[in-house]
């Protein structure tokens, strides 16, 4: 959110999903997660082992695929969990650390915030804060019968929401210029 207040005149439209940009420090202390610690989001969002990897899925979708033999859990892991892994852990101790929401910066730019309806990463309280946070330049999506996963879970209703906020507010001339979401130079 930093960059779309410093490239103001270059950002015209934001579109965030399931971002935990407006969680707070006290948040964890009140419960309001899963997990009590931001060691264990790390082992869970980071995951080694087949179980925690299940454990990721169970809490990432609403309604989560079961049955996942240890033996794709963990190619997955090996080829999406273990490349820069420490840099990944101190990115999610970071984004925790001295987090309040009067540091948040208020961007002007229209934005369109989309959440699962059941996100147990980052829980719908979080979007309606941003919403409170942004104002009237902000529109609220919550997709039904999804969790954080949205992207997987709600793929098409995710792509109507973002090409309805992104391309087709756009003037006809610059439409014009479009071909299925790619510019004509």
């Amino acid at each position: 959110m930093k960059s779309t207040k410093i490239f103001k005149d270059r950002v015209e439209k934001v579109v965030l999903c399931c971002a935990g940009v407006c969680l707070e420090d006290k948040d964890m202390d009140m419960g309001m997660f899963q997990v009590k610690s931001v060691d264990e989001a790390v082992g869970i969002l980071l995951p080694q082992t087949p179980d925690k990897l299940r454990e990721l899925i169970r809490i990432s979708f609403y309604k989560p695929t079961r049955g996942l033999p240890s033996c794709f859990l963990n190619d997955f892991i090996h080829v999406m969990c273990t490349e820069n892994r420490q840099e990944r852990s101190e990115l999610i101790h970071a984004l925790h650390k001295d987090r309040k929401m009067s540091n948040l910066p208020k961007i002007t730019q229209q934005t369109l915030i989309i959440w699962g309806e059941h996100d147990k990463i980052f829980p719908v309280e979080l979007a309606h804060r941003l919403k409170r946070h942004l104002g009237e330049n902000a529109e609220l999506v919550i997709l039904k019968n999804a969790g954080h996963a949205i992207n997987m879970e709600k793929t098409k209703e995710l792509s109507k929401h973002m090409k309805a906020f992104l391309a087709d507010s756009l003037p006809q001339a610059e439409k014009e210029n479009y071909n299925n979401g790619t510019k004509k130079v």
